[in-house]
């Protein structure tokens, strides 16, 4: 980033504290170093498995959401991935930080594709207005996006400047005025919000903290593959302790998570978003969704008909 103070080290005196002001002052942070190459590792082991193919009928594998991006319910990953989701400091910044609990409402893996246009434009993820779906019954007043409703998480998997986060430093102070699109904006409004904008270039296991409001996305086109996790913190006081819809979890996973932990993780919380419903769902409207539900359905018919064969011919010899 072009402002070196937002870039904090995880062992730096205060970091608490000075990671809360670089949030209420530019709306964005970077730690760098929180946690330990065991972690990353055993994350990348596990990604290497998840992302090597789609998921067909129950197999291992990633969803296809798009062209340009594949994603895997986060915990998946396993322990490691909850390791960095559930992170003491990072709760105690986000929550010091909204004056509120906080729910982790989503955690995803996501693998960018390189594309020459930009298919993801800068944005911001809350308005006046603001419902998850149709059928949300929560919807976001004039005074809610007052507050930080929601901070994201950007965890770099690897050393990242192709394709790297951005955010407009200080743009979650406009509190999303004229909507989430950069589009609708007056044009001297987008002239501010395009030149304090920063390329959050990073080191592998920097985690990216910023506030939702702000206008932020990857840096498009990219040349380069990206692999991030992504995650989204929920403010209680705002939202309740609500999911966007609950995350996948392995039982074996959890043990060593604290009341702290599982309360952000989601224990007894609501859901938004029905899992039929969800964007990893998205490929049952897709226009080869049929087909290849047809070719799955089939799949074993050969091995049906040999079985058949089998019979008649017992029944002929006997």
């Amino acid at each position: 980033m072009k402002k070196s103070h937002n870039v904090l080290l995880s062992n730096s005196k205060d970091l608490i504290n000075n990671s809360v002001n670089s949030l209420k002052k530019d709306g964005i942070v970077v730690l760098r170093g929180l946690f330990q190459k065991e972690v990353l590792s055993e994350i990348d082991k596990n990604w290497d498995l998840n992302f090597k193919y789609p998921s067909l009928s129950g197999t291992i594998g990633y969803f296809r959401t798009s062209h340009a991006k594949a994603v895997l319910p986060l915990f998946l990953l396993g322990k490691s991935a909850l390791k960095v989701a559930l992170e003491k400091k990072v709760i105690t910044i986000i929550e010091s930080y909204m004056k509120s609990k906080c729910t982790l409402a989503e955690a995803n893996a996501v693998w960018h594709k390189p594309t020459n246009y930009v298919y993801f434009p800068v944005h911001s993820d809350f308005a006046e207005g603001w419902k998850k779906s149709d059928n949300s019954k929560y919807e976001l007043s004039k005074k809610d996006i007052r507050s930080p409703v929601g901070v994201g998480a950007i965890l770099y998997l690897h050393d990242t400047k192709a394709g790297a986060f951005k955010y407009s430093l200080g743009s979650h102070k406009l509190f999303s005025k004229y909507g989430q699109h950069l589009k609708n904006y007056p044009e001297r409004m987008r002239e501010t919000i395009n030149n304090n904008t920063v390329i959050c270039t990073g080191k592998k296991g920097d985690l990216i903290l910023f506030d939702d409001r702000g206008f932020h996305g990857p840096d498009q086109p990219s040349k380069k593959d990206r692999s991030v996790l992504l995650l989204d913190y929920y403010r209680n006081k705002t939202f309740g302790h609500v999911l966007v819809t609950p995350h996948i979890i392995k039982i074996t996973d959890i043990s060593f998570l604290d009341a702290t932990q599982l309360r952000v993780l989601g224990l007894g919380a609501k859901e938004m978003v029905k899992r039929e419903e969800y964007v990893s769902t998205r490929f049952k409207n897709n226009y080869f969704y049929k087909a290849l539900a047809w070719c799955i359905d089939n799949a074993y018919f050969y091995t049906h008909v040999k079985a058949l064969l089998k019979l008649k011919l017992r029944k002929r010899i006997r």
